[in-house]
């Protein structure tokens, strides 16, 4: 089993702690991702997004040597996919769907993984007690695991995937789940992380406010390519003003809204919780109000009041993802 880690970089001209290059992965003859390309630096916290079936899963299972690439090349870590024990000694992973023992205690939980990594008993032992006391468990570490709520359990994920002080830190929807206290605790966590320990970290979820409030940079996939990246500030803007349009309707219209923007070309609606009031979102360059109007005005829809609103990350993501259909993978 790989050692823990020891080599943290000391200098700015380290090279970045993720290299992607025109990787694609492919299950038989499904391609599930094509060409991928990206970098994440160290200490940066990188949003990896996606709609179900983009291709996200097969990208940082590639990423974490649990499946070879058919195409393409990455290092993480400063090590070759090709070296799968390398990588693997300088990342942490925390999937979606982790199991735990519930008979076993949250020290011996890590002071076993810890053992794993090459650690002596006593040093498993001090980094337990250490782990648990910056994902805020040190109280409890004594307790059956089965006694733990979700949130409890998902710090205790975070722990465990620290255990070999990781270079490259790969969260699945590590908030999915959480009342708003626990993400916040979660979030607040992975900036610690990233910031005081230089770990960077590869962040998956659908819960585009997380990566909003902690993401560095994203990317977005969509049917296993990159459709685009850069930081939330950059890819939102691409949408354009007039793309988020909020259009309030006689109550009684909405449905018949709905419907018409669906069969419309380059637009998407969605219902608020104020009665009447629908989002929507156009992938037109210009023309957006007025296309609007068009299309709602012959589906005899009674318009009360129209309101461009200022691009989110949420309006870029939808899109820049709403026209491609799902892909073979998460």
């Amino acid at each position: 089993m790989p050692s823990v880690r020891t080599d943290y970089p000391q200098d700015g001209l380290s090279e970045p702690a993720v290299v992607c290059e025109d990787l694609e992965v492919s299950y038989g003859e499904k391609r599930a991702v094509e060409g991928v390309s990206f970098t994440v630096e160290r200490g940066e916290v990188f949003g990896l997004l996606g709609p179900n079936g983009a291709g996200k899963t097969s990208v940082v299972r590639a990423l974490t040597t649990i499946l070879d690439p058919s195409a393409g090349s990455a290092r993480v870590g400063g090590h070759s996919l090709t070296d799968p024990d390398a990588v693997r000694s300088v990342i942490g992973v925390l999937p979606e769907s982790n199991g735990y023992p519930g008979s076993v205690t949250a020290v011996d939980y890590l002071m076993y993984f810890g053992r794993l990594y090459g650690l002596t008993k006593e040093a498993a032992g001090e980094r337990a007690a250490s782990l648990l006391s910056e994902v805020g468990l040190a109280s409890v570490g004594r307790q059956m695991i089965k006694t733990f709520s979700r949130g409890m359990r998902q710090r205790l994920g975070i722990a465990r995937s620290l255990v070999n002080r990781p270079q490259v830190l790969f969260l699945d929807e590590p908030t999915l789940g959480l009342d708003p206290a626990g993400r916040e605790d979660v979030l607040a966590q992975l900036d610690t992380i990233a910031s005081n320990d230089g770990t960077s970290v590869v962040l998956c979820s659908h819960i585009l406010e997380d990566v909003e409030r902690v993401c560095d940079r994203i990317a977005i996939l969509n049917k296993g390519k990159i459709v685009s990246t850069g930081t939330v500030a950059s890819v939102t803007s691409q949408v354009s003003s007039n793309s988020l349009v909020a259009v309030a309707v006689d109550p009684s219209d909405t449905d018949r809204a709905i419907a018409a923007l669906a069969e419309a070309d380059g637009f998407a609606g969605r219902v608020t919780s104020i009665p009447g009031v629908i989002e929507v979102v156009n992938s037109h360059q210009s023309g957006a109000i007025n296309g609007l109007l068009a299309v709602l005005t012959q589906a005899d829809v009674s318009i009360l009041a129209v309101q461009p609103h200022n691009s989110r990350l949420s309006d870029a993501f939808i899109s820049l993802t709403r026209e491609e259909g799902p892909s073979n993978d998460g």
